[in-house]
């Protein structure tokens, strides 16, 4: 951006309408800044010595906006970085024949002198006298001035032969302690020609350049030099008026000479008359003339980007790690490959080592005994995988391919068989006719041993006919005996419904001889009755049963449910709605359910064993006790579910109603208790067992302490629903 105001012949400020006639220069245009480059310090080496004052140094580059090394004069070298500096590692230390430090200075001004244990560290030269003690010198500190000469200052100290502190040196010996300096001369101030007036007519300026610097060149801070002398670096030039009939015009800027980076534009510029003319550029060289060229750029170029190194292709030795290596533009897009400098493209595979691989082999013991003595026999022998430290390890981690036999065959003599018989069993019978038995086995004959060993083999081994192993024995006439001997049932008398089923009875000796020795009172029935139901037509609800057969009564019907046939009792036949029921054989002496009433006062003891007791400590506060016993109990025929809500077919005979299959108490939370709970459910007949299962929830509703639960499952081809 500039100024742009219209003057008069005095170079006053003028109103714009004076020079309407004139076109106005642009004040604002577009400028490209193409970022400086960067120094960038690398890391610091490590000090020159391992003892007293070094120099440390480092690398430091020009780098530019995509972090490329390009020449050094693109960096201002003003701002360059130190590429040395002092360091200071530990005090170099000399010992004497104790082995205890002598001196505290790194720099000696003389050389060490011989001595007895050895020579004495290069960085402390003592200078020794009779008594021992000896002069010290410390570093030189820095010039006094920075120019035109100063002088130097440095420690110097009589030291005992243990390092401390003494007053009898050699005075004659002493090292100096202040010397002169040359710093250089100082700066002065520099100047050069004076530059083009930046208008050729109306007061223009010009410049030079006046800086504060040695005789070689070296550049000062301007306040490094006496300010007041410096000479001007800018003064007024061309004041003569200029004529008011010209005026530069400026054409459109081209396009970018780059499509990326750095790149010019160009325009034209021309002197006009105030008629607009074209006039020769010497009727406006005293306007200044606008730029005809200026830097652009085209947008980033693209470059090379690399991703993270990955993992090494190996967990132990030599292997290759990649990584991922794109071209990309600034607008965070991946370019063609192509579109890269393709010298510069960075590496994207290189070679990775980690530890060393562990080495594994195979290792053998030694063979064990063959297993047998004779004939075909094996031995075998333990082969594991060990590591370098002969430490066992994986198999998998060894060469399956390289393992040894863990097992051959032994070449041993042809074995020997022989029949080995036992001895004979006792007779079979105690009277009459029986057998008796014993083992007979072949066995192969162990000779290379003390003594015989058998062992079970094949009977083609054994040389000869197999000895028997069954003999008949007598034991003398038995008594004459008899018992009821039944045969099997015959088919039921009807297809359908109830009929009869008969089979024989018969009184036998033990020689299957007719007898009338059996007990009339001991002997099975013949003849019973058959329910052969599967084949009938059977209602499958006790609404079928009033629907089909139109029975009113309640009573015992048999159902055909779920492909099964169940006796099932009909409830409230005269209704619109029959229930079904399970009648419980035993009835109400045997199927009840409580909820115990009495709770001890303390809770967590459990007297008399847990055993009820109506004269305990206790108190019968507990308002969900109750006591129902029950003869049947309803069936949901859907889903096979006993519902223990229904109390149709229940006594209560103290306190609430309990529903079946339920118990509980509060009694105690010391111990486990349950009380006043009994099912006897007995199958009716001919239907089909009883199999798991029944649950029993026992809650307490007003104790806070832990009541008892417990939970069983009866299951009488249905379930039970609480």
């Amino acid at each position: 951006m500039r100024y742009v105001s219209c003057r008069d012949d005095q170079g006053s400020v003028a109103d714009e309408a004076a020079c309407f006639h004139l076109p106005k220069p642009s004040a604002t245009e577009v400028c490209s800044v193409t970022p400086c480059g960067q120094w960038k310090a690398l890391e610091w080496s490590s000090c020159s010595v391992t003892c007293g004052q070094g120099k440390a140094t480092r690398q430091v580059v020009c780098l530019n906006f995509s972090d490329q090394v390009v020449d050094r004069s693109e960096c201002d070298p003003d701002d360059l970085p130190a590429m040395d500096q002092d360091c200071s590692v530990s005090s170099c230390q000399n010992t004497h024949d104790s082995g205890r430090p002598i001196h505290p200075f790194p720099y000696p001004e003389h050389p060490p002198k011989p001595h007895p244990g050895g020579n004495l560290n290069q960085n402390a030269g003592p200078a020794h006298i009779p008594g021992g003690n000896q002069w010290r010198i410390g570093p030189w500190g820095a010039c006094s001035s920075t120019c035109a000469g100063g002088f130097q200052r440095r420690a110097v100290v009589c030291q005992d032969e243990n390092g401390y502190t003494a007053s009898n040196c050699d005075e004659k010996a002493k090292p100096v302690e202040q010397r002169s300096c040359e710093s250089g001369p100082c700066p002065q101030w520099a100047y050069g020609s004076w530059g083009e007036c930046t208008k050729s007519c109306g007061a223009g300026t010009r410049t030079r350049l006046v800086v504060c610097q040695r005789p070689n060149g070296e550049r000062f801070p301007d306040l490094s030099c006496e300010i007041l002398d410096k000479p001007p670096d800018r003064e007024q030039c061309n004041m003569q008026d200029c004529p008011r009939d010209a005026a530069w015009n400026a054409g459109p800027w081209s396009s970018c000479s780059a499509s990326c980076g750095r790149g010019h534009k160009h325009r034209n510029v021309y002197c006009l008359s105030k008629e607009g003319n074209r006039l020769e550029n010497d009727y406006c060289k005293h306007l200044a003339k606008p730029n005809v060229q200026r830097k652009c750029r085209g947008g980033r170029c693209p470059k090379w980007k690399m991703g993270d190194w990955g993992q090494c292709s190996v967990s132990c030795g030599g292997g290759i790690q990649q990584r991922n290596v794109y071209c990309h533009t600034g607008t965070q897009k991946t370019a063609r490959e192509t579109d890269c400098y393709q010298f510069t493209r960075p590496v994207s595979e290189q070679e990775c080592y980690i530890a060393e691989c562990p080495r594994y082999s195979w290792e053998m013991e030694e063979w064990q005994a063959c297993m047998k003595t004779c004939g075909e026999g094996s031995r075998y022998r333990k082969v594991v995988c060990v590591n370098q430290n002969n430490q066992e390890e994986d198999s998998v981690n060894c060469d399956a391919s390289k393992r040894p036999s863990d097992r051959e065959s032994c070449n041993l003599p042809p074995c020997e068989y022989i029949w080995i018989t036992g001895e004979w069993s006792e007779c079979s019978v105690t009277c009459g006719k029986g057998y008796k038995q014993r083992l007979v086995s072949c066995s192969e004959i162990y000779t290379e041993k003390d003594h015989y060993e058998y062992g079970y083999q094949n009977t083609d081994n054994c040389p000869g006919t197999q000895p028997p192993n069954v003999h008949t024995c007598y034991l003398g006439e038995c008594p004459v005996l008899a018992t009821w001997r039944v045969g099997n049932w015959g088919s039921c008398s009807v297809t359908c419904g109830i009929g009869v089923m008969h089979r024989s009875v018969q009184c036998l000796t033990n020689d299957d001889q007719a007898s009338a020795l059996c007990h009339a009172d001991l002997k099975p029935e013949e003849r019973r009755t058959c329910h052969n139901i599967y084949d009938c037509e059977l209602p499958s609800s006790c609404q079928d049963v009033k629907r089909l057969k139109g029975v009113i009564e309640d009573g015992e019907y048999y159902l055909k449910v779920k492909g099964r046939i169940l006796k099932i009792y009909c409830a409230g036949m005269q209704t619109d709605s029959p229930k079904e029921y399970v009648t419980l054989v035993s009835g109400y002496a045997e199927n009840f359910s409580e909820v115990y009433g009495y709770r001890l006062h303390n809770p967590t003891e459990c007297p008399y064993n847990g055993s009820r007791r109506e004269d305990c400590q206790c108190r019968k506060d507990y308002t969900a006790a109750g006591f129902s016993a029950f003869s049947k109990v309803r069936l949901d025929l859907n889903t096979m579910q006993i519902i223990t809500t229904d109390l149709q077919f229940s006594r209560t005979h103290d306190g609430r109603p309990v529903p079946y299959a339920t118990a509980g108490d509060c009694y105690s939370a010391a111990k486990w208790v349950v009380r006043g709970w009994s099912l006897h459910l007995v199958a009716p007949p001919h239907t089909h067992t009883f199999r798991a299962l029944l649950p029993l929830l026992l809650a307490c509703s007003s104790f806070t302490l832990a009541c008892d639960v417990i939970y069983t499952i009866l299951k009488y081809n249905m379930s039970v629903e609480s």
